[in-house]
């Protein structure tokens, strides 16, 4: 039996949070094609403290999502949550980034570098939840080096007051390599009452829905592979749902353009755009040769047009669970 998540009820399915790839417009998207559950891309508590233009950007919220924030300086997290994030009424809860690998990130001892020092780990989180108005998740890898002490950093997280969490089934160490540890992250589950999301190589429809019909994990965080697919959502959502829904993956792709042309300078719009086109021909011979023409792709009209010819004659689909 999978425990119920404080945040709504719907089907236990996020999609994770990815800098330069999970922005507002695919998001957006996602959320077009039945995605449950967001989580925005990471943005930084001491940012939001000084009312950082940029930060408030990328933190734009619609449908059902949560902010995650990193940081290591627990007041940096008040005044964020007193200041910024109380008075919206767009984000579902707060997520704690005490995960991520980046080298940037953690030589500031912030994301998983906070695995190594859980004083600080547990202040962060009993801060928020005490001034926030929103339930507080939190996002963890297994450790730094080894996953030796994943089973105690994830307790602490949940005696700290998280409602919920969510691990990535590697070490800070791996970054993205090798597989993740899905055994541990069954473990974890095994040991804490709070919900626990599972997150890693999640990288087809049919290990979705084995995990999603487990009785070892609580609900899925879908990464690397919605990019280039957020059909994805929708694929899950036919299958338990009786009420389908129909997709045109050529609507979906130039519907895609288009939020991020409203939502950036043509420029940044162009350049942002290019690296989801690759991931949308999902290894299709043209791949290839687009990626050695994108420079030439100088223009709104031109991106319209390179999508026209590439999908515009893909055919309308639906995934059941016939």
């Amino acid at each position: 039996m999978t425990r119920t998540l404080s945040i709504g009820d719907r089907l236990p399915v996020f999609l994770a949070p990815m800098a330069g790839y999970t922005d507002f417009p695919f998001r957006k998207i996602a959320f077009e094609l039945s995605l449950p559950y967001a989580v925005t891309e990471m943005v930084s508590a001491k940012a939001l403290y000084y009312d950082s233009q940029r930060t408030i950007e990328i933190s734009k919220s619609v449908g059902r999502t949560g902010i995650q924030l990193f940081g290591h300086e627990p007041e940096a997290f008040q005044i964020a949550i007193e200041r910024y994030l109380n008075p919206r009424e767009d984000f579902l809860w707060i997520d704690l980034n005490f995960g991520c690998p980046a080298p940037k990130i953690f030589k500031n001892q912030d994301g998983s570098a906070l695995l190594n020092d859980l004083d600080t780990l547990v202040a962060i989180i009993k801060t928020c939840k005490k001034y926030s108005n929103k339930p507080v998740s939190a996002k963890m890898r297994l450790g730094v080096a080894d996953s030796s002490k994943a089973v105690e950093i994830a307790q602490r997280i949940e005696d700290a007051g998280a409602d919920f969490l969510t691990v990535h089934g590697r070490t800070r160490e791996m970054h993205y390599t090798g597989q993740a540890d899905w055994e541990k992250i069954f473990e974890i589950r095994d040991k804490l009452n709070i919900p626990v999301i599972g997150n890693g190589d999640i990288d087809s429809f049919d290990r979705a829905i084995e995990l999603l019909e487990s009785d070892d994990i609580d609900g899925i965080s879908i990464g690397r592979f919605a990019i280039g697919n957020p059909f994805i959502f929708a694929d899950i959502h036919n299958y338990f749902s009786p009420d389908k829904i129909n997709y045109d993956k050529y609507d979906i792709i130039k519907k895609h353009f288009k939020y991020m042309t409203e939502e950036f300078s043509e420029r940044v719009a162009l350049n942002d755009f290019k690296k989801h086109l690759i991931k949308y021909l999902n290894n299709r011979p043209e791949a290839t040769k687009i990626r050695k023409s994108l420079s030439e792709i100088n223009s709104i009209d031109k991106m319209n047009e390179t999508i026209d010819r590439l999908f515009k004659n893909i055919e309308k689909e639906v995934r059941t669970n016939d």
